[in-house]
Parts: structure tokens; sequence; C-alpha cells
């Protein structure tokens, strides 16, 4: 995702989607759970999004398979990888820590950085429409799936002086559906610890 314009401070969180999900299909939010996000967000936009939306790949090769390789050869480990393992320290309870990204001269966002357990499956394998759309609509996604207890926040990732340039994923394991707001504002919080130590696109692409 290239580089957009400085947000204000009311537009870096003007709005939430929050996402159910049971299987492939998607539930509505029931009304504690409204009443938990009403109370702990109510400076959020909530909306419920259709599974539709959001469910196909983003890219794939003419056969149909996903090319998990950049076009042309990138830094390894690069400074979002550095970072990955430092939130992973630092945090030790976040299942998953990812960073999606548009390296120049590509047309598609990738994933840059994950944990080292995720490199094999998804390390370079082209971002979804979820982690595509994020920092080009300043949206943040939470997708809550109550049957295998886990939630992933999606958020557009800002450098220091507040331009957003990725995409920063955190995914987390929850005992009960009310744990979503704090969870929420846990992934938030750790994505803003970071912004400062972010210069551009080209830091957080190259060497740590």
């Amino acid at each position: 995702m290239r580089s957009s314009k400085k947000p204000s401070n009311s537009s870096r969180n003007s709005e939430v989607s929050v996402i159910f999900g049971v299987g492939s299909f998607f539930k509505e939010m029931n009304s504690k759970m409204a009443w938990l996000v009403g109370r702990v967000l109510p400076y959020f936009a909530i909306s419920l999004l259709a599974l539709q939306g959001f469910a196909q790949s983003s890219s794939v090769s003419e056969e149909g398979v996903v090319q998990n390789h950049p076009d042309r050869p990138q830094t390894f480990p690069n400074t979002a990888q550095a970072i990955t393992e430092q939130i992973l320290r630092r945090h030790p309870e976040v299942l998953v820590v990812a960073f999606h990204a548009q390296i120049p001269g590509e047309p598609i966002n990738r994933v840059v950085a994950i944990n080292q357990a995720q490199w094999g499956k998804f390390l370079w394998r082209p971002s979804d429409d979820i982690d595509t759309d994020t920092a080009k609509s300043q949206r943040t996604v939470a997708q809550v799936i109550p049957a295998t207890h886990r939630m992933e926040v999606h958020m557009p990732l800002h450098t220091k002086t507040g331009d957003t340039i990725a995409t920063f994923v955190c995914v987390w394991n929850f005992k009960d559906e009310e744990e979503a707001p704090e969870l929420m504002r846990k992934s938030q919080q750790i994505r803003d610890e970071i912004a400062p130590d972010i210069l551009n696109l080209q830091h957080l692409l190259s060497v740590p």
C-alpha cells in the first residue's frame, strides 16, 4: 500500500467494522456484544459487513496458483520483521503479528513480515481484500470468529509523522466474545507503540 496523506486525529479511528463469523458464514452481532462495543468504543462507527465483500482472494496467477514471492528480490529479514519479533517478545499473548504493504513497483499488497512459524505459508503472499483495503480506507476491521475463538484486527499502519503506509494485523485467541473490545484496544495500542519507530515504507522494507 503506497503512502497516503496524514490522517487527522479524528480520521485515524473514524470507522471500525466488526465481522462475526461461524465457519464460512457470518452471524449478526448479538445484543450483549453490541452493548459492550457501544460502551467501550462509543466514538467508532460500527458496521457489520457481509462475507461476500471480503471473501475473495485478491491475487492469483493466471493458472490460479498464489504467487508467494515478490516480483523483485527483497531484503529479508527487513525492519517490519524485526518489529514483528519485538512485538511478539513484548506481547507473548498475541497469536500472530503481520504487516501487509505494497512493494514499490508492484501493483498489489503482500505479506512483508509475519511470525517465523508462518513464513512458509504466508510470507510474500498477496494480501486479501481486507488487508488491501484497510490502509486505503483508513478503516479498522475486526473479525471475530466464535467457532474458533479467534479474533483478527486489521489496522492502517502509520509512520512517526502520521502517514499511512501499510496494514498492520494482530491475531488473538479469546475465551469469550466479550473480550473483543479489549483485544481491539490492545491491538491499536500495539500499533501506536511502533509508529514512532517507522520512518516510511522504504524504511519498513529495508535492513533493520
